[in-house]
């Protein structure tokens, strides 16, 4: 019977701390992406003359290589979405530095409202040429 009444409490506690640690994972892995693609950009990854998709498509190279899926464990869906906006300038630019933001959504598993919904990360970097 006491196993009963404390087996509920004691799960949403576990579910609770594992939670927690793959928000603060997911964190961790965005903040080291970023840095990363901001040094990337700052090294030359960019170029003046790229599109928006050709941008995009260098950046999540990056970032693959770096935290894969891991927007996809952030938000437990194979469909996951990192999202990267706005798409940072190629160097050297107007502002002689660059600015990442990587933002995914975080699905929680614990029963109760979780208190993070979204993982966000930024870096900002000057640029070397």
């Amino acid at each position: 019977m006491e196993f009963a009444v404390v087996l509920p409490v004691l799960l949403l506690i576990l579910f609770s701390m594992i939670d927690f640690g793959r928000y603060f994972y997911v964190r961790i892995s965005l903040s080291s992406a970023t840095f990363e693609v901001a040094d990337a950009i700052t090294r030359g990854l960019l170029v003046t003359t790229d599109t928006a998709s050709e941008k995009e498509a260098k950046l999540r190279s990056v970032i693959n290589d770096i935290s894969p899926g891991i927007a996809s464990f952030a938000q437990i869906d194979s469909s996951a979405q990192l999202i990267m906006a706005p798409l940072p300038e190629a160097c050297p630019n107007s502002n002689n530095k660059t600015h990442v933001v990587l933002t995914t959504s975080f699905n929680s598993i614990s029963p109760i409202k979780s208190f993070f919904t979204t993982a966000k990360s930024s870096s900002s970097m000057r640029c070397l040429r």
